[in-house]
């Protein structure tokens, strides 16, 4: 899976996007948040804390609904916002 380069400007969160076309968007988003972070996706809490994993794989997956533009929520200190359109966008808050 291709990685974006992180986004770093001064005074401004990090940011990272990345698409998840060759996995599901829970692998996705952990992996995600995991570079983020710079540690094993293993070491991070369970998504499942911040939302429900197979909910978000219907809502974004491959048979995901037409129209949804995005659904964000916080996980592992992280701002995550994944788009209907298969970009996930890392943020860590100032």
């Amino acid at each position: 899976m291709p990685n974006s380069p992180v986004q770093q400007t001064s005074g401004a969160p990090s940011s990272e996007q990345r698409p998840y076309h060759e996995t599901t968007p829970v692998v996705a988003v952990v992996s995600a948040v995991a570079d983020a972070a710079g540690t094993d996706p293993l070491e991070l809490p369970p998504l499942g804390n911040a939302i429900n994993p197979e909910a978000l794989n219907d809502l974004v997956g491959a048979e995901r609904s037409p129209g949804l533009e995005s659904i964000s929520f916080e996980y592992a200190g992280y701002d995550v916002v994944v788009s209907g359109a298969g970009d996930i966008e890392v943020v860590q808050p100032e």
